[in-house]
């Protein structure tokens, strides 16, 4: 009724393996992933920078309260705000610089 072909068990050659079809998608995903995780504390250290370089122009108006005037008219928390824009703009040009010295690392 069936028939059992035995050419791989006497003398036959073993079927061959067949390759991985992206044998670096695994590795895409490990590249994603340190992105990800090391974006976060660069940001961070981005944001403290820009506070730093831009708050020592902050200058007390009012000496009885907390009324502070620092770069270009913006209070404490406008600057806070424009540190944070600089900052994500910084991550950009960083993490395309990344980008761009590792292709061509790995092309060469």
């Amino acid at each position: 009724m069936f028939e059992v072909s035995h050419d791989s068990d006497v003398g036959g050659r073993p079927a061959p393996i067949p390759a991985k079809a992206n044998p670096t998608s695994g590795m895409v995903n490990h590249i994603t992933l340190l992105f990800v995780l090391g974006s976060v504390p660069l940001l961070l250290a981005n944001w403290f920078i820009a506070l730093m370089v831009l708050s020592p122009t902050c200058t007390l108006l009012y000496e009885g309260g907390n009324i502070t005037e620092c770069v270009g008219g913006l209070s404490e928390e406008e600057l806070a705000a424009a540190s944070g824009v600089v900052a994500l703009v910084l991550l950009l040009i960083q993490m395309g610089l990344i980008l761009i010295v590792r292709r061509r690392t790995r092309g060469s």
